[in-house]
């Protein structure tokens, strides 16, 4: 089978004429076809379409691509899927971030810390311990399903029953999975997603451009845990985030 030439999608876009009929059927397939393989790929948070928006700077485009998380893991591209990338750049866009190179830098280089290098999505304990935890929600005989999940750690039935919500109210998608299998679904479905309204209620942009990288630390972590190795992760975002 044959394929274009590299460029060749852009004739498409030079020559496409409003007036022609042939032309708009043709789009119209073309998405058609794009939409069946990855619904995402036309999304408003797709890496491509947020480069083609942008208005110009340095501080917009941000492509998060599995090459990308390659060159800041030192894992192979073909261990993040498109999903994954996708929802990353999902958080990146709802919460701002993508907007402010140096800012997202700082989230990310947390990121890659708190799970390590997106190898733990999901709590290492059995979550054993979150049984009977009533102010979380749980009774006598549960709590393990609802343990840490996502990369910064969504813990809690009430807290996945608020993320639940939040997904509804802000994007229109009722996802009863969410609180029915827990962790082991959010962690898979929703790993950046999941941080989404923490970020935002914590105001981590704000600190990230005001306050800066050793601010951002402190906030997502509580501490200095780990704090030599966040700052690694730093320098090895700034080096491939760019």
């Amino acid at each position: 089978m044959s394929r274009f030439d590299p460029g060749k999608l852009k004739d498409f876009f030079e020559y496409y004429d409003p007036l022609n009929q042939k032309h708009i059927d043709a789009i119209n397939l073309l998405q058609e076809e794009i939409e069946a393989l990855d619904p995402d790929t036309m999304s408003d948070y797709a890496s491509w379409v947020r480069l083609y928006r942008s208005q110009g700077g340095s501080d917009v485009g941000l492509k998060f691509t599995p090459f990308l998380f390659e060159n800041l893991t030192g894992f192979k591209a073909k261990k993040f899927p498109v999903e994954f990338c996708h929802d990353c750049a999902y958080l990146f866009e709802e919460t701002g971030f993508s907007d402010h190179l140096e800012a997202s830098r700082m989230l990310m280089a947390n990121l890659l810390i708190e799970t390590g290098s997106f190898r733990w999505l999901k709590e290492l304990s059995d979550g054993l311990y979150l049984r009977g935890r009533d102010d979380l929600g749980h009774g006598p005989n549960e709590g393990e399903r609802w343990k840490g999940a996502g990369v910064l750690q969504l813990s809690g039935k009430y807290n996945y029953i608020k993320f639940k919500e939040w997904l509804l109210k802000n994007e229109g998608i009722d996802d009863p999975l969410i609180v029915e299998e827990g962790a082991d679904y959010v962690a898979n479905k929703y790993a950046f997603t999941s941080a989404v309204a923490w970020i935002q209620d914590n105001d981590l942009l704000k600190i990230c451009l005001e306050d800066g990288f050793s601010a951002c630390c402190y906030r997502i972590n509580g501490g200095w845990n780990h704090y030599a190795e966040r700052l690694n992760a730093y320098e090895t975002c700034r080096q491939y985030m760019v």
